[in-house]
């Protein structure tokens, strides 16, 4: 595994991790206040089965650049990014991304479907709907955060290798050990005696524009290519509130669902989820990757 580090929009430089391998590109993408390392126990069976994982870090997320001052997170700017990578790296590309970034993937192939061959959905069909009705609620809330003590709480804020496990193990009971000292290790960084969180503090602002399923349908309309929604039947996600169902078949996606999982399943059962996503992609691109012999060869 290496460091890799490209050119993304304006200016910003954006951080992945290349696993390796010489076969077709598969982009993996992190979901919301994580990092690219969520994806280190699922990479290195793609790359054995005959693929190019490459992780990518998401702007102000893990070890890429935060906007600086004056800026802002706006979900169009994840799309940006994923075009960047998608161009830097090579085309058309199978995307794999999980909550957050299953939702960015899934715009970014409805923006610029001829550059996407395949993509896996892990969990990651947007939050529950909204009416422009909430629009100047979310604004007013948005300015609240901005001009409130939290970002400058949070920025400052420390805490101990031990505190962040203990953090995280607490949030996501059902991650093994590993992955919980795995994922605080890779999402913190020195700060003095102490460490303190990778991820930018202005993500935990409220975003000021609604999630409207109307729009998001119009973009997934457009993706040209096969889709996988991989689910964890342990999630905490509410299939009715978000219409599971019903965006699934707009989508016309297959549907693979992992009883033991939760929101999480590539941390929690890393195998059976590389498994789905390699027989998932090995069928619909059945010139890619290894097709015999894969020791991850059958049902998720």
């Amino acid at each position: 595994m290496r460091d890799l580090r490209i050119a993304g929009p304006n200016s910003i430089e954006l951080h992945l991790l290349d696993h390796g391998g010489t076969g077709p590109l598969v982009v993996l993408a992190h979901g919301f206040m994580e990092h690219a390392h969520v994806w280190d126990f699922v990479a290195p069976h793609l790359a054995s089965a005959g693929f190019h994982p490459v992780a990518l870090d998401w702007r102000g997320h893990g070890d890429s650049d935060r906007v600086g001052a004056g800026g802002y997170y706006h979900f169009a700017d994840y799309i940006a990014d994923l075009a960047f990578v998608v161009r830097a790296l090579g085309e058309p590309a199978v995307l794999v991304g999980h909550s957050m970034g299953g939702n960015a993937c899934l715009l970014y192939a409805g923006t610029e479907p001829g550059r996407v061959a395949a993509l896996v959905n892990i969990e990651g069909l947007g939050p529950p709907d909204s009416t422009p009705a909430t629009a100047p609620e979310r604004f007013a809330g948005w300015i609240d955060d901005l001009t409130g003590d939290m970002l400058r709480d949070h920025a400052q804020r420390t805490l101990s290798l031990a505190a962040a496990e203990r953090r995280l193990a607490r949030n996501f009971p059902l991650w093994p050990a590993e992955a919980v000292r795995h994922m605080a290790l890779h999402g913190t960084r020195p700060s003095g005696r102490e460490r303190c969180w990778k991820v930018d503090p202005l993500h935990r602002t409220r975003s000021p524009q609604p999630f409207y399923a109307a729009q998001a349908t119009h973009f997934w309309q457009r993706v040209d290519c096969p889709v996988l929604y991989l689910e964890g039947g342990r999630s905490l996600l509410s299939a009715a509130a978000l219409d599971i169902d019903h965006r699934v078949a707009a989508l016309t996606a297959e549907r693979v669902r992992l009883a033991d999982s939760g929101h999480h399943p590539h941390l929690e059962h890393p195998e059976a989820t590389a498994r789905a996503i390699l027989g998932f992609v090995q069928r619909v691109l059945p010139r890619a990757g290894a097709t015999k012999g894969s020791p991850l060869q059958g049902s998720p």
